[in-house]
């Protein structure tokens, strides 16, 4: 019924969509009202040709343990204590404006809203969301009130910064869901003196909060600067929105960059080593170049040294363990930071990600509700509880998912490529495919086109599957799965030469990520098979056996198992393994499509899955 049609619903699933999140969020903001949703990771396979849904794309999942613990703005105030009010009232600083007409003054902009979000969060009564969620729900309004309805705020903060010379003036707004506008000052003052700045435009606002019924008289913001170095601190908050999108291209060398200029600026700044070890991790995730492994785990312990206390740093300290297999030790830090932060989602996010590499997909399921009942407007939080979903063979509930993914966050194409995988694993190849273009569209990755590729294959359109597996590795040669690949196309084209060299080479390649993470069950699984496939039974052995130890109930391990029996020749181990992994999910489509398992013919499972 809004008065503008931009303003209402476009859709009845948005309208579902809404209404769910309205019941998630009345216990937390009991007088906000909300009238349109806001708007806002894969793993290889066990088989090669299986379609791609590991680490690689999503962030590449969620970029897995890095970006999964990158930028949650209430993480950088004071730790919520663990009996917080879960009632706090939900408030968004929206990206202050540049006045000055000067792109050189855009680090001011940026580090004010980095600044004030961090000091409001130091307020019990107030619930600061991620500074991300509000700038992508301002990308699609101009209207503070209407951005305020769709991130389910009570209000949002809204300013512009002017500049002349070294003085500064301020113009702060408290904008409400209902429209209402508050002022919240103006002030005055100058470069040398920027954080005295932030410390009065946020007593400021908390005045207005205040006068809006949300705070009680003399509350005021008590957090403390990270850094008294205010150009590091500008860096820090640039190099944090960076890496907030590490799918858009170049993302992760500018944090990088950021986060180390910060660090030359104040070498006792704690958060910037903290966030120049998650970058680099990010790195390491993206090029499997084990060098950044060092610059990261370096990072970390330098952050660890200068402030153990912080949340950040624990939380940086849970990446490098988790990167590293270390579970236990990850799982503890975890721990830790949910007791100092209770409203952080990316703690629930990353033990997701540590329970799907043990196969426990339930646990998983638990958390990521949780972390999504902290932030439902999160695509990460949804992106990784769809491919629980995928791992767990519910399509059906992945693939809605997803659908919600690709509304939340439009632009990332790793939303469409996870739609993609799940209709190529249900056998809706055409779907799939326009799925994949929309991604490669966005932005061409290296697992989107190794997809394409399997769904060539799987058609029987073997030249056209090399050729998009050869472009995968032109865009990223370091892939093991993607050789594997390519080496399976070409021996359905004769080449058996060229098969081998790529098996070889991926090989070479898994075994570089295990030398960082030797206890990777996937990785583990796809050596296995890449040596079965090299007719090496006793090595293939080995690595299936040890990813068995390490996730037991695992679905692709299970199916890597079959695969690996089937090519060494024990067709009954095989067919038992088989109907292990079909129990745990796997897809009957990707086992229709195994030229490996053909031999299982008269295996019930076997028979069942390729006549479901």
């Amino acid at each position: 019924m809004a008065r503008k049609p931009e303003d209402r619903f476009q859709t009845a699933g948005q309208f579902g969509e809404t209404l769910r999140s309205v019941a998630r969020r009345v216990s937390d903001a009991p007088t906000v009202g909300s009238n349109d949703p806001a708007a806002v990771p894969v793993v290889p396979h066990a088989s090669p040709r299986t379609v791609t849904i590991r680490r690689r794309t999503a962030w590449i999942l969620g970029l897995i343990v890095v970006a999964a613990a990158t930028f949650v703005i209430w993480r950088f105030g004071q730790p919520w204590s663990s009996n917080v009010s879960a009632r706090a009232a939900l408030v968004g600083v929206l990206p202050f404006s540049n006045q000055t007409g000067d792109a050189a003054n855009d680090p001011l902009a940026v580090g004010l809203t980095e600044a004030l979000a961090r000091r409001l969060a130091s307020l019990r009564a107030v619930r600061v969301l991620p500074l991300e969620e509000t700038r992508l729900a301002a990308q699609s309004s101009l209207d503070a009130s209407h951005v305020a309805r769709s991130i389910g705020a009570a209000y949002v903060v809204e300013g512009a910064v002017q500049r002349s010379g070294q003085s500064l003036q301020v113009d702060v707004s408290l904008v409400g869901y209902d429209g209402k506008r508050r002022s919240a000052g103006t002030y005055q003052g100058d470069a040398g003196s920027l954080f005295d700045l932030h410390r009065r435009v946020a007593e400021g606002i908390s005045t207005a909060l205040g006068d809006a019924g949300l705070l009680q008289a003399g509350a005021a913001p008590t957090a403390a600067p990270p850094t008294t170095n205010q150009e590091a601190f500008a860096d820090y908050s640039q190099a944090r929105l960076f890496l907030e999108r590490p799918d858009v291209a170049g993302n992760l060398d500018r944090a990088v960059r950021l986060f180390q200029s910060a660090i030359d600026k104040d070498s006792r700044f704690a958060l910037a080593w903290a966030g120049l070890g998650e970058a680099s991790w990010a790195q390491y995730r993206e090029t499997k170049d084990a060098e950044w492994t060092v610059k990261a785990t370096a990072a970390i312990l330098d952050a660890l040294r200068i402030d153990p206390d912080q949340p950040e740093v624990r939380m940086s300290l849970a990446v490098m363990y988790n990167g590293l297999g270390r579970w236990n030790e990850a799982t503890e830090e975890l721990r830790r930071v949910m007791a100092l932060q209770p409203q952080n989602d990316d703690a629930h996010r990353e033990l997701a990600g540590i329970l799907i590499e043990r196969g426990q997909l339930d646990e998983a399921v638990t958390e990521l509700e949780q972390a999504i009942d902290l932030r439902p407007n999160y695509w990460r939080n949804h992106s990784e509880l769809g491919y629980v979903h995928l791992r767990a063979g519910r399509l059906d509930d992945a693939e809605d998912t997803y659908e919600r993914v690709t509304e939340l966050q439009p632009d990332n194409a790793v939303g469409f490529h996870m739609l993609g995988t799940v209709q190529q694993s249900a056998g809706r190849l055409d779907e799939a495919l326009a799925n994949y273009q929309e991604a490669n569209t966005i932005r061409p990755r290296a697992s989107t086109h190794s997809n394409l590729g399997t769904l060539y294959y799987w058609r029987g359109d073997y030249a056209r599957a090399a050729s998009a597996y050869t472009e995968a590795l032109r865009l990223d040669s370091g892939t093991p799965d993607v050789h594997a690949n390519l080496g399976d196309a070409y021996q359905k084209l004769g080449k058996p030469d060229l098969a081998f060299e790529n098996y070889q080479q991926a090989i070479a390649l898994v075994r570089k990520q295990l030398d960082v993470n030797e206890n990777d069950p996937l990785n583990l699984a796809a050596l296995a098979i890449y040596h079965a496939k090299l007719t090496e039974r006793e090595a293939a052995e080995r690595a299936i056996v040890k990813a068995l130890d390490v996730s037991p109930d695992d679905a692709e391990v299970r199916y890597a198992r079959a695969i690996v029996h089937a090519l060494t020749g024990d067709t009954t181990a095989a067919c038992a393994a088989l109907g292990e992994a079909l129990a745990r999910g796997t897809s009957a489509v990707v086992v229709r499509h195994a030229d490996e398992l053909k031999g299982l013919n008269g295996c019930a499972a076997y028979d069942r899955a390729v006549t479901r």
